[in-house]
């Protein structure tokens, strides 16, 4: 019994041996990563901190100042001292088509261009606002690059001098902004500038411009209308012409100006001679009565009577009939010159129709058809609306809070880690 529990109480020892090196381990483990502050106290004791105590150390204070505490202070002495005042324009407008002396439809048929074109031309007015092509225009006009280059206003804001039209492009988009309404095709475009006079000359300088660059290709489109049109005139004129000529020989070689004209004149003729006849049978009806047919003046009468029968027969043989002279009479050359009548009016016809095509079209190309219905004028600024000093303050020191913060549980996280 006695050797039972002396091995009991062995193993307890044993086991609270155990438990107090587990505990000193895990305490010297502590002590060797702890904070400054202890870790001042162990170098008073005559402990010197390890290397990566005072890595920590110093990562904490960079991390504070670099990350938190510098980029507060810059972001308050530049947009509290240095920033210049950026004065704002803005204009609101939309793209319109004028089209006097014919109607949209007429203009769709003689063009062959769709009449609701305004939104693919806003779109084109939109573009060019962020072209180079319109720096290269205000630079001519108003010297828009020297704007920009105004050596009060800081260095962070302004446009560097020699700047080249790409780098000069990169600073004109964040200058000058656009926005189209797409349920109502509302343009609105702001620009900013050093001052208030600059501002609102650039955006005038900028609606003068797309004006006149819708309109040139406005002028291109009508160039080649205007020529199409010419074309047909042209080609109408000499249909005319030629149809005419054939016309006139047939005229001339036949000797009738009007296939109507000519049937009403020999019907006429006819019906006269009939009448003429009708008397003279009548007369020689009552003399033959009294007188014998062999009677010299009742054969004159029945000469008379023969010879307008004869005339009757030719005439209606120029009229219609079939014999050698079938080819010349009226109904014969009805046929041909009928043919050439109508042809005739249609010529006269595309013709008129092309006269009326082509004055109308050199009258609408002579026009300005494109508009910039500009409904909210460019402003002067009363006052400074960028750079919002305040909100860049506020997220600078936000962002620099929130890095800071990121970076201090990063290196807390990597120290626990090699603590661990």
């Amino acid at each position: 019994m006695t050797d039972l529990r002396q091995d009991n109480e062995q193993r307890t020892a044993l086991q609270k041996s155990r438990v107090v090196a587990m505990a000193l381990s895990s305490t010297a483990r502590k002590l060797r990563f702890s904070t400054s502050n202890r870790s001042s106290l162990y170098e008073a004791v005559g402990l010197r901190p390890r290397f990566a105590d005072r890595l920590f150390r110093w990562c904490s204070l960079s991390f504070f100042v670099f990350i938190l505490v510098l980029p507060n202070i810059a972001s308050m002495l530049y947009f509290g001292v240095f920033a210049s005042d950026q004065y704002q324009s803005e204009s609101r407008f939309v793209v319109r088509t004028s089209t006097p002396a014919i109607g949209k439809d007429q203009l769709g048929k003689i063009t062959g261009l769709p009449s609701a074109k305004i939104a693919q031309d806003t779109q084109i007015v939109t573009n060019f606002i962020h072209s180079r092509t319109i720096l290269e225009f205000l630079e001519k006009e108003i010297d828009v690059r020297r704007r920009f280059e105004v050596e009060s206003a800081d260095v962070l804001a302004r446009l560097k001098v020699g700047a080249t039209y790409e780098e000069f492009l990169d600073y004109w988009d964040g200058m000058v902004k656009t926005y189209v309404s797409p349920s109502s095709g509302i343009v609105t475009v702001t620009v900013r500038a050093f001052s208030p006079r600059d501002a609102k000359d650039i955006l005038d300088a900028i609606l003068r411009e797309s004006e006149r660059t819708i309109n040139q290709l406005s002028d291109r489109i009508w160039k080649d209308v205007v020529s199409t049109t010419k074309s047909n005139l042209d080609r109408a004129s000499a249909r005319l012409r030629e149809v005419r000529a054939r016309v006139a020989t047939e005229q001339n070689k036949t000797g009738i100006l009007s296939v109507e004209g000519s049937s009403l004149m020999l019907s006429n003729l006819i019906t006269s001679l009939q009448k003429e006849k009708l008397e003279l049978e009548r007369s020689y009806a009552v003399k033959l009565d009294g007188v014998s047919k062999d009677a010299p003046q009742m054969r004159v009468l029945a000469r008379e009577i023969q010879s307008k029968e004869a005339q009757i027969d030719e005439l209606r043989k120029q009229v219609a009939g079939t014999g050698q002279s079938a080819e010349d009479n009226l109904a014969s050359v009805s046929v041909e010159l009928s043919g050439l009548q109508f042809e005739l009016q249609l010529a006269e016809q595309q013709f008129a129709a092309s006269v009326r095509s082509f004055e109308q079209v050199q009258f609408i190309s002579k026009q300005q058809l494109m508009y910039l219905d500009s409904f909210l004028e460019p402003n002067l600024p009363d006052e400074a609306l960028f750079p919002r000093r305040a909100f860049w303050m506020l997220i600078a020191a936000i962002s620099s809070v929130i890095a800071w913060a990121a970076s201090v549980g990063a290196l807390v996280f990597a120290r626990s880690k090699l603590a661990g």
